[in-house]
């Protein structure tokens, strides 16, 4: 995983460790430990955690996924 998408790291870094991420986000620790494996979290996750972390989703989500992100309105 590159550290451009490593975003999931730096949020829990942010956070002061997984616990705090999970207690954060209502979630378990283990689901952010499996987070961290893969790299990334779900999209929904990564809104939450930019709101709250200031981490921008695009570090946050699956690489595949990144160019959908920012997609102008209107296109589906």
């Amino acid at each position: 995983m590159s550290q451009q998408h490593n975003g999931i790291a730096e949020a829990v870094e942010r956070a002061g460790g997984q616990v705090k991420l999970a207690q954060a986000l209502g979630v378990t620790q283990q689901f952010i430990s499996s987070c961290r494996r893969r790299g990334y979290v779900p999209p929904r996750r990564a809104v939450e955690i930019e709101a709250q972390f200031g981490i921008p989703r695009r570090r946050l989500i699956n690489p595949r996924l990144v160019d959908l992100v920012d997609l102008p309105s209107g296109v589906e």
